[in-house]
């Protein structure tokens, strides 16, 4: 295994569209978006595949308390795939994806409130898109000392990571934004009870199984602000108690 310290950097990668001037408030504890009957779910049948890239975060390590509000976040890599756009995707707790730009140079989160946080990291393709076997996706909770609540996180409950659309694009590749999330902490293969709703500007797109979803993008984008929500719910539409639950993220079109 290669030991590489990441760096952080942007890329392109609440309620309706009106109230997009800043991203609404996310974690368990968040409200249901108040939507109607939801579509019928995209089905496409796939198999989740049983190998491809594996990430693991070796600093901070589980339960760890940071000294500093700056956090760097450490990884390990292994399977990695020869050639191509393999890369990672870091996050931390419900913060827009950092795609790593320099495997030299630690991603770095600074200002971090004192309190439990959660680092998340993920193996994408050139397209952003995640892997989705096992180990290509790695949790931490880790705790910044001081006076603090930080985030919620229950590791007995599933967590909805929120990977795609990103914050920013170009109006050219606002005609095709993939949607992408990760499932972690059920049994992926028999995800029929478990849904995830993608609303756009307030309305529903999309009901999508939990790994059956490849290849789904979001209806062409105009300029401006959008708010993409993301949503954990059972096989009645009824929200999930679950980590980040739902998210909500405003994608701005230049």
């Amino acid at each position: 295994m290669l030991l590489l310290a990441m760096m952080k950097l942007p890329f392109g990668c609440a309620e309706h569209k009106q109230r997009a001037q800043q991203p609404a408030a996310t974690g368990t504890n968040a409200p249901a978006a108040q939507v109607g009957v939801a579509p019928k779910p995209v089905v496409k049948p796939i198999s989740v595949p049983t190998s491809g890239p594996m990430v693991m975060i070796a600093s901070p390590v589980k339960d760890e308390e940071v000294n500093s509000t700056d956090v760097g976040v450490f990884l390990k890599m292994a399977e990695w795939p020869d050639g191509g756009d393999a890369h990672v995707h870091v996050m931390l707790d419900d913060g827009a994806p950092e795609e790593v730009a320099d495997p030299a140079l630690p991603t770095v989160f600074r200002h971090v409130k004192p309190g439990l946080h959660l680092a998340r990291a993920f193996a994408c393709g050139g397209d952003h898109v995640s892997y989705k076997n096992p180990g290509a996706l790695a949790l931490v909770c880790f705790r910044v000392s001081g006076e603090g609540g930080g985030v919620v996180f229950d590791p007995s409950r599933p967590t909805l990571t929120f990977n795609q659309p990103g914050l920013f694009y170009s109006r050219a590749g606002a005609g095709r934004v993939p949607v992408d999330f990760l499932l972690s902490g059920i049994a992926l293969d028999n995800p029929k009870d478990w849904r995830v709703r993608v609303s756009l500007d307030g309305e529903q797109k999309f009901l999508l199984d939990a790994t059956n979803y490849l290849g789904v993008f979001l209806p062409p984008l105009g300029a401006g602000e959008h708010a993409v929500r993301m949503e954990l719910v059972d096989g009645r539409g009824r929200a999930m108690k679950a980590n980040f639950a739902w998210s909500e993220r405003v994608v701005r079109v230049r």
